[in-house]
């Protein structure tokens, strides 16, 4: 047997695991410690391998819960045929962690929403989080009598969390690419915010401006900025001449990136460095 062929006997190390799937390494471990989805093997010094099979189990976890299967509820479906669980069958059980987390806002209580923040964000794929969980609760809460109040708590909330979780990261990977996120101020921050923690989970250099900028003053800090990409995210529309400094910039900057409606709606020859939300962003620099 060949040492290839006896490698990929062995098994692979999480870090590739993570890297194949998508998944980061501490959803991975939740996976592994709190639900039993995953049984890697040890190497001779007690590190865990992954096999192929370790790729397609994790592949029907994602599909599964794209579908609205809680994380609990995932592993006795396994084995069955998914393509016979139903989306409406259980959206449902989302309804629950929804209602708590409004709760928690209602309360200003830090303590309970950092606390289901953590579980949430450390048993699931952030995109499945906000579809399922955070951007629910946002619209429960528009209804309430304090909404403004209650929306912005919630916001800072999830700023300060993915803040946390960024300062905590360290990583390792030798090919990783610098962005630097800038939030225009029409834009919601706390949206990028959970786009820096995706891209941080796909091993890219990420830094984070801490508070809006006008359009104007993003694009003068582009040729003072050292990072390898630089993505200015802005919804509604553009106001006074921001569109015409952001074509400018486009043109003059061939690593900078406009996200957002604002851009989207703009018709750039640029386009594939204009992307019309988020998630076209992240996909980007997978």
């Amino acid at each position: 047997m060949s040492q290839i062929q006896e490698e990929k006997k062995a098994g692979f190390p999480i870090r590739e695991l993570s890297a194949r799937t998508q998944v980061n390494t501490v959803t991975l471990r939740a996976w592994e410690r709190r639900y039993g989805l995953l049984k890697p093997q040890r190497s001779e010094k007690g590190h865990r391998l992954y096999s192929e099979q370790d790729v397609a189990t994790i592949e029907k976890v994602l599909t599964l819960m794209a579908r609205g299967v809680p994380i609990g509820k995932v592993k006795p479906l396994l084995k069955e045929d998914i393509t016979q669980i139903e989306e409406e069958e259980v959206s449902n059980t989302w309804q629950p962690a929804v209602e708590q987390l409004v709760e928690s806002v209602e309360a200003l209580s830090v303590t309970k929403v950092e606390s289901q923040l953590q579980q949430t964000l450390s048993s699931y794929p952030i995109d499945i989080v906000l579809s399922r969980l955070i951007e629910p609760s946002f619209a429960a809460l528009s209804h309430k009598q304090a909404a403004s109040a209650f929306m912005a708590f919630l916001e800072s909330e999830v700023y300060r969390y993915v803040v946390m979780r960024l300062n905590a990261k360290v990583t390792k990977s030798k090919t990783q690419t610098s962005i630097t996120l800038i939030c225009g101020n029409q834009a919601p921050m706390w949206r990028l915010a959970l786009a820096a923690l995706e891209l941080t989970d796909l091993d890219h250099k990420v830094y984070l401006f801490a508070l809006p900028l006008t359009i104007p003053t993003a694009i003068e800090s582009l040729s003072k900025l050292n990072a390898s990409k630089v993505v200015i995210y802005q919804d509604g529309t553009w106001k006074d001449n921001e569109e015409a400094l952001s074509s400018k910039a486009l043109k003059e900057s061939e690593h900078l990136l406009l996200c957002g409606t604002a851009p989207d709606i703009s018709g750039f020859k640029q386009t594939e460095r204009v992307f019309g939300d988020l998630k076209q962003l992240v996909v980007f620099f997978k």
